[in-house]
């Protein structure tokens, strides 16, 4: 697998998708319900607004699937369309979808301050063509500098 290949997903997930899925939603029930956006309430509003959408095609090789919440985290799933997790090099896939994670959710105002700046981990949970698990990488607030 390349690494132009590995990236093209990646990029979507990183920017796009937080953006459109987080931005008026997140921010705008938190300036109006004042909650703890750490809570299991307000996440589950939260995932459960996502996957009204879901399961969705992002591009071409990668569909978001149903999100979930742990204490203080929002879980997005994604599957790999085209990837079977026998033919990825986890390690390699790992550090390349935190940098690209990690950006765009440190760079985009509705993930970093509605959620990130207020204690919640985003968590991007990965499958193969199979839903087979790949890896699991978190973008803490400490990851952003908060």
């Amino acid at each position: 697998m390349t690494r132009s290949s590995l990236t093209t997903p990646l990029l979507w997930i990183g920017g796009g998708l937080l953006v459109g899925y987080l931005g008026w939603w997140a921010v705008s029930q938190y300036l109006v319900q004042k909650e703890d956006p750490r809570s299991r309430e307000f996440l589950s509003r939260l995932a459960a607004e996502i996957n009204r959408s879901t399961p969705v095609m992002i591009d071409r090789e990668t569909e978001l699937m149903p999100s979930e919440v742990a204490d203080g985290i929002l879980i997005y799933n994604y599957r790999l369309v085209n990837f079977s997790v026998a033919r990825l090099d986890r390690g390699k896939f790992v550090a390349a979808a935190k940098q690209q994670v990690t950006q765009g959710a440190c760079a985009a105002p509705e993930t970093r301050d509605g959620l990130l700046k207020k204690g919640v981990t985003l968590r991007y949970s990965y499958y193969d063509q199979e839903k087979k698990h790949i890896a699991t990488v978190d973008v803490t607030p400490p990851d952003c500098g908060f």
